[in-house]
Formats: structure tokens, sequence, C-alpha cells
């Protein structure tokens, strides 16, 4: 019969556990709240959502896996179709911010929802100023003073980030995450009258 001495027990058994948790069966940042069983939304019903939306093309919609402090977030990218106009960014943005907190499977954004917009270069939107206009982004950000080349960006902060960076009631708006699916708004996008 074999009889191993405890140091040796010890030593296999914290081997055999770094081993799982280096190759990715542990629990990776398991302060982070991951994959909802109930709430909200997945990530296949809100791309069906953005799909279904006339004037607008999405792409590289997900959230994120945590970097190595453990910040997490959620992107997108839009893009307005020939013959379209964004007759409400504001609309967009709340939408597309509440829909990324409203996804269940994968991580809590626990930093920021990204959403980068590429539109007609005539049309002058800038996503950071609409962010700020709608109280959804710090005043403090900065601001291009519109698309550049047709493109523009803003970052939402989400969860703790927002307490942080100025913009605490964005966790009050966001609730509890996974979040309520919001509704598509009416007007946001309409064809173009040139």
């Amino acid at each position: 019969m074999f009889s191993a001495h405890p140091r040796l027990l010890t030593a296999l058994a914290t081997a055999l556990l770094a081993s799982t948790v280096l190759s990715g069966c542990g629990p990776a940042y398991p302060e982070i709240p991951r994959d909802a069983e109930t709430g909200g939304q997945t990530l296949v019903e809100l791309e069906d959502t953005l799909n279904s939306i006339e004037g607008l093309t999405f792409s590289d919609v997900g959230g994120s896996d945590p970097n190595i402090k453990g910040n997490t977030g959620f992107g997108m990218k839009v893009t307005l179709e020939e013959g379209y106009q964004l007759a409400n960014p504001g609309a967009l943005l709340v939408f597309l911010t509440e829909s990324a907190w409203s996804v269940r499977d994968g991580y809590m954004p626990n930093i920021a929802v990204e959403i980068r917009y590429t539109g007609p270069v005539d049309d002058g939107i800038d996503m950071t100023a609409v962010g700020i206009e709608t109280g959804w982004v710090p005043s403090t950000s900065s601001t291009p003073g519109g698309a550049d080349n047709g493109f523009t960006s803003v970052s939402v902060p989400v969860a703790d980030s927002a307490t942080e960076k100025g913009v605490p009631e964005n966790a009050v708006r966001l609730g509890p995450w996974p979040g309520d699916v919001p509704e598509v708004p009416t007007g946001m996008v309409v064809e173009r009258r040139d």
C-alpha cells in the first residue's frame, strides 16, 4: 500500500489547483458577476434586435473578458447606411448603453460601454458631445468637435467606474445587472431627404 507524506500531498494539491487556475478551468475574477441565469437578454437576442433596425448596421458587438486589472467593458460599432440620417443621436446612445447593460451572458461591464459610430462626413455628430448633453458622460470629457472622417466614438462609464468618473447617476439609471431590455426608440433613424 502507498503511503504519502502529508507535505507531499499538500504540494500535489497546490500544484493541481495552480494548474487548474492557470489553464483557465478555475474561476478567474470571481468577484465580477458573470453569466446571469435570468434577467436582461442574451447577446444573440441583442444582435437580432440590432439587425432589425432599419438604416443602421452593427458589428463587433460584445463584451470583453477581464484585462489584467480586472476591467471589463462592452463595445459595438454602428454605421449609418446610405440614404438615412441619425435624427436622434441621444436616443441611440441611451438605447445602446442600456442594451449593452442588459446582456446577461459574459462578464458584467464594470468600466464602460464603448460606442463607435460612422456616418456621413457632413453630419457633424460627435458622440462624446452627445454623451455629455444627455448626462451619460462626464462634462470634463474631451470632444473632437464632430466626426472625424465620419467616425466618432464615446465611452460611457458604468458600474463603479461611473461614480469614479463623475456620473454616479449612470449606475442608478442602469440599475442592477443585467438591466431591463430597452425598446428601440421610434424616430431615431429616418430616411435622408436631400
